[in-house]
């Protein structure tokens, strides 16, 4: 017991120490903020993407971005004018893009939420705490698609993009294009967001632009080579909190279905079904109750061809479970939302009072899935199960955060203390002199299984080590990341998404990266090795992989030559050697073709995998994907999925959707949605779900009504 605790005491004093170190340096290494006040405004513009109303000559106009990228901190040539208003409701802000080659301008992402990789796009970014560490944001691309996100802790722990989608916003905006330049207007209501009710306070805030033609990314203030650097934001003052608006009222949100249905080798059934939600939001917490959810209109995850060695990871789709979501984010993940299946009912309260972030997840789930194969898990996959989360994260000083999280999942219809998992985790942030980041964790489960019972095994633990750092490397964008695991040997919480188990050792991860306006436009490279071993003492995962991106014209060539030494969960040693492909045509028009491709020795057998990508947008409304996963193995055709989708977006708040996808087996299935917001957070959804498999056929259709009630508000 006592040896088992010595990481976690590490970790503990290490933080301390880190903590006073850099809160005594707060106070002498305060920098200059950019300051920005917003104009109040008694007649706010019309959100139309126009920017012609009378309001806006009233504004407060910035135009000094600066390049993030390809040259951080460097001057741009590319001119855009910012305007800010505000009334008690809202706080209006204006993008007018200056742009001499509009011919040549991208936009192609059409449904909300997308990741606007490859598009022009406009976005503001609000820390309305200035706790330098969080902030909301809100994105508008060229053809007026939406996307916000909630970041936390500055986007440690949050994927490649170092944020998290799943939150969403209530709020508007619209862009128009013209001859020279494009415009847009964004309207985000005071109501939506979480903030201190106190007079003369600051909010961190920073403006964004993306031009792809010209290969510049820009912002209103020098981000230091992190986009979300939110310890660099500027401070928008002046704010009237008095004037605003802030009541929120309690909602109340009742559904009804009706989902006539054909099971295989049944006759057609219809299924009423009625629930509830309830969210009532404070100024700093917000609550939710949902019973009997329905979440029918989303659509299932695509089939993918996993090429890896660990299991694949889907984001959260389901409305319950993405306000707050950010707050779990931790290096190792002991709280997975996806985890929770079939839920039936929970409550969730999540928000910020005073310096502590804070989340709390009660839910009661049925079933899990009957049919994937029994394993030495928790408990036999019929019974229902009860989960808790619980998460608190102070902040220190600027930019240190030290966290705890804590998770429980036990039988539904048992004693609490007969059948359960549990597992608890610190961890702890610290951005270091020199853009240096420091992340770290300690995590220990416990669970009773016959497994532990019998091998006398009373818990298990977890530790991970991050040194990061990001910077400008004589004109390139660089960064390096040294990681240090040591994954318990029976380390696996059922809550969480733990890729890898019975593993120690380090990866290293170094990238460089060059942006320019020339026929060679960008330049990648990045090179990766890892050494993990076993408990036993054995080599487990060897690694070295370098992959290298030149994107000329409007060509993106991709390829990574990759040699891999694994141990499989039966102790059986592959040596992989492979090399991956990829060659992306993106033209500014209507069509763009993306092929991916990987061939070498994998698994001890000749691996040919085949993966084109085309996707077409004759309007500005409607666009087609297809997909293909083809796969080869010894001459011997394993998997070959195609899928084909479809969207139209009839305006901001109605569209179809449908997919059709195929599989080598013949299996298929066919997806359609319509949805349409008949008014904010009240929808409307007839779904259509046919499946086609060995055994028989089902079929669904699924028609749900949501009405939003507004109380006390």
């Amino acid at each position: 017991m006592k040896k088992s605790l010595t990481p976690l005491l590490s970790l503990i004093g290490l933080s301390i120490s880190l903590l006073i170190l850099l809160t005594a340096s707060v106070a002498s290494d305060d920098p200059e903020f950019k300051r920005v006040t917003a104009q109040w405004t008694d007649a706010p513009p019309k959100i139309d993407g126009r920017l012609d109303d009378k309001s806006w000559e009233m504004a407060t106009v910035v135009n000094d971005l600066v390049q993030h990228q390809p040259t951080p901190g460097a001057p741009t040539n590319l001119k855009t004018n910012i305007y800010l208003l505000y009334d008690k409701d809202r706080l209006y802000v204006g993008f007018e893009c200056l742009k001499t080659d509009m011919d040549q301008m991208m936009a192609n992402e059409t449904r909300r939420d997308s990741r606007f990789f490859i598009d022009d796009y406009v976005a503001v970014h609000l820390d309305t705490y200035l706790d330098r560490r969080n902030c909301y944001g809100f994105e508008l691309n060229a053809l007026g698609t939406q996307a916000d996100r909630r970041v936390q802790n500055e986007g440690a722990n949050s994927g490649r993009r170092g944020s998290d989608m799943a939150w969403d916003c209530d709020w508007n905006g619209q862009s128009v294009r013209e001859k020279d330049k494009w415009t847009a207007e964004l309207s985000i209501p005071f109501a939506e967001l979480r903030f201190p009710q106190e007079e003369d306070l600051a909010w961190g805030i920073n403006f964004w632009r993306q031009d792809r033609s010209s290969r510049e990314e820009l912002s209103w203030v020098d981000l230091g080579g992190r986009e979300y650097a939110v310890s660099r934001f500027g401070h928008l003052v002046g704010l009237d909190i008095t004037r605003l608006n802030t009541r929120r009222p309690l909602k109340i949100k009742p559904y009804a279905t009706v989902r006539p249905q054909q099971m295989e080798g049944q006759d057609f059934k219809t299924k009423p079904a009625a629930g509830i939600d309830f969210r009532y939001p404070l100024s700093n917490l917000s609550f939710d109750l949902t019973l009997n959810p329905d979440f029918a209109q989303i659509e299932a995850d695509p089939d993918m061809v996993n090429l890896t060695d660990i299991p694949l990871r889907f984001p959260e789709k389901r409305p319950f479970f993405q306000e707050g979501n950010e707050i779990f984010q931790t290096p190792i993940e002991l709280f997975y939302s996806r985890r929770v299946e079939d839920l039936k009912g929970g409550a969730k309260m999540a928000g910020k009072i005073g310096n502590f972030n804070t989340a709390l997840v009660l839910a009661q789930a049925g079933p899990e899935d009957t049919s994937r194969e029994e394993k030495a898990s928790i408990l036999p996959p019929l019974d229902d199960y009860r989960y808790s989360v619980f998460r608190l994260q102070r902040e220190f000083g600027q930019t240190a955060t030290i966290g705890f999280l804590g998770t429980t999942k036990d039988q539904a219809t048992t004693s609490l203390n007969e059948y359960y998992d549990r597992s608890s985790g610190v961890d702890a942030r610290f951005v270091l002199p020199q853009n240096l980041e420091l992340n770290l964790a300690y995590a220990s489960e416990w669970k009773t299984t016959e497994e532990w019972i019998e091998k006398g095994i009373n818990r298990d633990q977890a530790i991970f080590a991050e040194l990061s750092r990001e910077a400008s490397l004589f004109s390139w964008h660089s960064s390096f990341k040294a990681r240090y695991f040591d994954i318990g040997q029976h380390f696996a919480p059922e809550t969480g998404f733990v890729p890898r188990i019975d593993r120690r050792g380090v990866n290293l991860l170094g990238k460089v990266e060059k942006r320019r306006k020339a026929t060679i436009n960008f330049l990648n490279h990045e090179t990766q090795y890892e050494r993990l071993y076993n408990h036993r003492g054995k080599l487990a995962n060897h690694r070295f992989r370098l992959q290298n991106i030149i994107g000329f014209s409007d060509f993106f060539l991709f390829f990574s030559p990759e040699w891999y030494y694994r141990l499989d969960d039966d102790g059986q040693a592959f040596t992989d050697r492979t090399l991956d492909l990829f060659l992306g045509w993106i033209p500014p028009k209507w069509i763009s073709i993306r092929v991916r491709n990987s061939i070498g020795i994998r698994n001890d057998k000749e691996s040919f995998f085949l993966g084109p990508e085309v996707f077409l947008r004759p309007t500005s409304k409607l666009n087609f994907e297809f997909r293909q996963q083809r796969l080869v193995e010894d001459s011997q055709l394993v998997d070959n999925t195609r899928r084909l989708v479809a969207n139209y977006q009839f305006a901001q708040r109605m569209y179809l959707r449908s997919s059709l996808e195929q599989t080598l087996q013949n299996e298929s299935r066919f997806f359609a949605l319509f949805a349409y917001e008949y008014q904010p957070e009240s929808n409307f959804f007839i779904v259509y779900n046919y499946n086609q498999k060995k055994k028989g056929k089902e079929q669904i259709l699924f028609v749900k009504l949501v009405y939003l009630i507004k109380l006390l508000g």
